[in-house]
């Protein structure tokens, strides 16, 4: 009876210490969070003279005041896209509602930083922590509505710039992501409406991203008739041209097949490089991928770098039966490449 009891006593002793354990690094895990938040602030002066002042901070920690007078929630236009028209449901602010919200998420973010000091992740303690997550969940929100109420911004812009061979959704992509640093940077004390800063941001990044976008697609456009209409051809006879046209179908799948399989993927299909098949839009490629369309970009870019790079070192030649020599390592190898079904 004695021994059953130990081993009882043993068995939830040893339970307890691996709870004791797992918790343990819970609670350095929600540290090593903590510590790892983005909490860059705009500085203010005004912001340690508040923080000894319950009053004012009340204030500026307090509801967005009353849209007086504010255009307030719209009607969308008729024929809109429905992401387009879901935008509307968001109110534009007031100049007094955008320096309350600027001013309230730079402070949560100075206190919050203030806090982080004095937090050590050797030994942390759980009210500080709890006190530092609650201030950032604020504050997030609070640049949420911030971003939300602009996004019509980025459409209005995105539509002076689109071309006719962009997808206008493509340049919202990109101009989210400049509005939403703008809204991290922009210095609500200098006295400037926000959407003036915002714009400036958002067309600056289109002037930039847009020519390069076009310049890369193009360039890769024209590596890629380039490369099919190098040798020029005299013969007639059909069966000679089917086989050179099977050469140089082969040299391009080989020279797809030196990146990885999702970088080669993300090509085919962006480029229509697939016979009887249309080049995709990001989404469509993210989309049937599981990603978004901003990781399909960023692994494009990727990949175009990596290609032009492998055109310039390994550089084809094309004989009359499409065979290839190359200068350089052989690709996986020396394995034949397959053509592009």
């Amino acid at each position: 009876m004695d021994g059953c009891w130990n081993r009882n006593c043993v068995q939830r002793g040893a339970r307890f210490s691996r709870m004791a354990q797992e918790n343990r690094k819970l609670v350095f895990e929600r540290a090593r969070r903590i510590m790892e938040l983005p909490l860059e602030y705009v500085p203010n002066e005004q912001f340690e003279r508040w923080s000894r002042d319950r009053k004012t901070e009340n204030e500026v920690l307090g509801p967005m005041p009353a849209c007086n007078g504010s255009p307030g929630k719209a009607q969308p236009p008729s024929g809109v896209a429905p992401y387009v028209a879901s935008l509307y449901e968001v109110p534009l602010l007031t100049r007094e509602q955008e320096v309350h919200l600027f001013r309230k998420m730079n402070y949560l973010k100075y206190k919050a930083s203030r806090l982080r000091e004095g937090l050590e992740p050797s030994r942390p303690q759980q009210a500080l922590m709890a006190r530092i997550e609650k201030l950032y969940e604020e504050l997030v929100a609070t640049r949420n509505h911030i971003v939300c109420a602009n996004l019509r911004l980025v459409v209005s812009i995105a539509k002076r710039h689109v071309g006719e061979a962009q997808d206008i959704f493509e340049l919202v992509s990109d101009g989210n992501v400049s509005l939403m640093r703008a809204v991290e940077r922009f210095d609500y004390s200098l006295g400037n409406r926000f959407s003036t800063y915002a714009t400036w941001a958002i067309t600056r990044n289109f002037a930039r991203t847009i020519p390069e976008v076009l310049r890369r697609r193009g360039r890769f456009r024209t590596c890629h008739s380039e490369l099919f209409t190098a040798t020029s051809d005299v013969r007639t006879s059909q069966h000679e041209l089917e086989a050179l046209q099977h050469g140089r179908e082969r040299l391009l799948d080989r020279i797809l097949r030196r990146l990885s399989n999702r970088e080669r993927e993300i090509l085919v299909c962006r480029f229509g490089l697939r016979r009887g098949s249309e080049p995709q839009t990001l989404r469509q490629v993210g989309d049937a991928m599981g990603v978004s369309k901003e990781r399909i970009r960023q692994i494009e870019a990727r990949a175009l770098g990596r290609l032009r790079e492998i055109v310039v070192q390994e550089r084809p030649r094309g004989s009359a039966g499409g065979s290839v020599s190359w200068r350089g390592k052989r690709p996986d190898n020396g394995v034949e490449g397959r053509a592009l079904p």
